[in-house]
């Protein structure tokens, strides 16, 4: 019978994981997509260094992973996105199952009907669990929080197994395993490290001598200096990589520290818990509930009001374990309280934070989806234990019901989670390559218009010969050196040791003279057009007080390029960034190409190769592709230029160009699908044919 009722455990844990994975697998990205996605993919494919705090045992998996040849990279990273996840969901149940057999919910005496019902309940629960909102999110793209997850349910793990061993001499053990797992958690993402004062409390509760015990100190300090001593393993990558992501260059001590503390980021290890940056309750408290009940509490979907079913198991499974081991159920509570308080008070988030919090909140979600499958489990148990013959109709029902809740979770998140037809991200990486011209210098403003075109020079080979600037990143030395260590013949006067002594320093009046240099047709003008000798450029005043790092560089780089390789910023770069360069920019789709000449015309053919025919909209004109709202924001970009050439056609009377470019747009990028107010009709840009 033992045997028997450990293979129905492991037989309900592993459908679970394997029904988990196949769902995430058929819903994943093809590609990369926004934000984690594309600069993890790229750190993985090229052995990088991604910015602090990094996830330094993500990329050695990634990479791993990207030397199998069974697809384009960036999908194989988002399948084993997907297959973390499974483990993720595999080491719930796990954790479930023991919290059972410490609270003798069902023992070896049991029937067969019993055992095979405790199976079913944690492989339900289990799959309401995978199915949530925010853990379905991340199971289907490259980034570190599946990681995450996967060591919240291996530190529960090892903590349960510590519970049941605590009194024992060799407990300590378990102790010097909890310290490694933290230690290696550090070098995924920390947020588990929010975790210590539960992983404390729980010592408290069930053997407070242990603390006094210097085999347990010193097991538990050993497990995290070895856990730790991985991310040491940043020094050789940073000194040794050619990939373009090397975040902070930390190919030393003094280096490998700014970038670990996060002092390159201007903040230590950023513990900034008060002054709160808003409403502690009103905002913070209740954004984790509303992250929360995504995920557990939600009316939503085919099946509606079962959709309030994980939240209720979730907490009748806490108050099942309090009343079966008081002390084991009080322990349990006070971690996911100590773990969700401390959170809240860490992430100290801003109101309206321009991206949400969801996926740091998922270590909570995986400690609560322990209860969750545990009270699935205690349901189905006690049905069955109770399941006499005039029971069985209600044994069945509450069955059917339970087996409806995940089937419910699955249905409500199913078009909101399918990826697998979305390429927004590497859509617009390749559209903004591929319309630059040759040798181009490219700024770029942020995370979205950067990595996703750095992904595609270094892993799918487009348009290697686009040098990328991101503008924030400028203003760090390090990076500067960089860029000009891959390419020599970068357009700087600028020495290492004159950049280093630029400092933050404020605006004067300043008038600065370039000659120009070569033909119309070199400086992307129409031919014959006449050119001026010099421009004038002129300090960029009021927008900001200070000059910064890369507003000198941009400077040094127009003087020293001489206008030998052309000058274009991202759609994203604000015509604040464009600084110096804003009277001299024309925009010929998804960038602006400085020009020589003040206020340049629109080169409509240009304009139009872009918009018309260089240009792909896979997606964004097909209903049954979900939008989200940063492919939905980013596909806001075409929107300029689509409207500066229709405009300029139709100012020059050319009334089937105009019509053409409108059909275009409108066909392509719908104004409704991109969230725009008004939708106007090709007669209404162009007037009446």
């Amino acid at each position: 019978m033992a045997v028997t009722s450990h293979s129905y455990r492991t037989l309900g844990m592993l459908s679970a994981a394997t029904i988990a994975a196949i769902v995430f697998w058929l819903t994943a990205y093809p590609t990369i997509t926004w934000w984690d996605s594309s600069q993890y993919s790229l750190a993985a494919s090229t052995l990088g260094v991604t910015g602090p705090p990094g996830s330094l045992l993500l990329t050695l998996l990634g990479w791993v992973a990207t030397r199998l040849p069974f697809g384009p990279p960036a999908y194989i990273l988002n399948l084993l996105a997907g297959a973390l996840t499974a483990v993720a969901v595999a080491l719930v149940c796990l954790s479930a199952l023991r919290l059972g057999g410490m609270a003798r919910l069902v023992d070896e005496t049991a029937s067969q009907a019993e055992h095979r019902a405790l199976a079913a309940g944690t492989a339900l629960g289990a799959l309401t669990f995978a199915f949530g909102d925010t853990l379905w999110e991340h199971a289907i793209k490259f980034t570190p929080y599946v990681l995450t997850a996967v060591f919240t349910g291996l530190i529960l793990w090892a903590m349960l197994c510590w519970w049941k061993e605590a009194e024992q001499p060799l407990a300590w053990r378990r102790l010097a395993l909890l310290g490694l797992l933290f230690g290696l958690d550090f070098s995924v993402h920390r947020t588990n490290a929010l975790l210590l004062p539960g992983a404390l409390a729980w010592i408290l509760v069930r053997h407070p001598r242990a603390l006094r015990d210097p085999r347990s100190w010193l097991g538990g300090a050993a497990g995290l200096a070895a856990g730790l001593s991985v991310q040491l393993l940043i020094i050789p990558i940073a000194a040794s990589t050619d990939s373009i992501l090397n975040m902070g260059d930390a190919s030393n001590l003094t280096r490998f520290w700014h970038y670990v503390s996060l002092q390159m980021m201007g903040g230590g290890f950023l513990v900034d818990f008060f002054p709160r940056k808003a409403p502690f309750w009103s905002v913070q408290v209740a954004d984790l509930i509303r992250a929360m009940g995504s995920n557990f509490l939600r009316w939503n979907g085919l099946l509606g009001p079962l959709g309030i079913l994980p939240a209720l198991l979730g907490l009748g499974g806490l108050a099942h374990l309090w009343r079966s081991n008081r002390g084991l159920g009080t322990a349990f509570a006070l971690v996911l309280f100590l773990q969700a308080s401390m959170t809240v008070l860490y992430f100290n988030i801003p109101a309206n934070f321009f991206r949400p919090f969801d996926r740091h909140y998922l270590p909570i979600c995986v400690t609560f989806g322990i209860a969750v499958v545990y009270g699935f489990s205690v349901l189905l148990a006690a049905v069955a234990q109770r399941a006499t013959q005039r029971r069985r109709v209600i044994a069945v029902l509450v069955g059917v019901v339970l087996l409806l809740v995940p089937i419910s979770q699955l249905t409500a998140n199913w078009a909101e989670r399918d990826a697998s037809r979305r390429h927004f991200a590497r859509d617009f990486a390749r559209n903004l390559l591929a319309g630059l011209p040759r040798d181009a210098i490219l700024f770029t403003a942020g995370d979205n218009d950067t990595f996703p075109l750095w992904y595609l020079q270094e892993v799918e080979g487009v348009r290697p010969d686009v040098q990328i600037v991101n503008r924030s990143l400028a203003n760090a030395f390090w990076y500067v050196d960089q860029i000009v260590a891959r390419d020599p013949a970068f357009p700087t006067s600028l020495s290492r040791e004159q950049r280093s002594s630029l400092g933050l320093r404020e605006w004067s009046d300043t008038t600065v003279v370039v000659l120009v240099e070569g033909t119309a047709e070199q400086l992307g003008i129409t031919a014959g057009t006449s050119l001026p000798d010099t421009v004038m450029l002129e300090t960029p005043q009021p927008e900001r007080r200070f000059v910064l790092l890369v507003d000198l560089l941009m400077l040094d780089m127009l003087q020293t390029n001489r206008w030998r390789r052309p000058l274009c910023f991202s759609v994203a770069v604000s015509e604040v960034g464009l600084g110096w360069f804003r009277p001299y920019a024309r925009l010929d789709g998804l960038f602006w190409r400085i020009i020589p000449m003040e206020n340049p015309s629109l080169d409509v053919e240009m304009l139009s190769a872009n918009l018309l025919a260089t240009y792909g909209y896979e997606g964004y004109a097909d209903a049954a592709v979900r939008l989200d709202a940063v492919s939905r924001n980013m596909g806001l970009m075409y929107h300029a230029p689509f409207m500066a050439l229709i405009e300029e056609l139709r100012t020059r009377g050319s009334e089937a160009g105009c019509r053409a470019a409108a059909t275009k747009y409108l066909e392509a990028m719908p104004p409704a699908r991109l969230g725009r107010d008004s939708s106007p009709s090709v007669e209404e840009m162009c007037g009446p044919g």
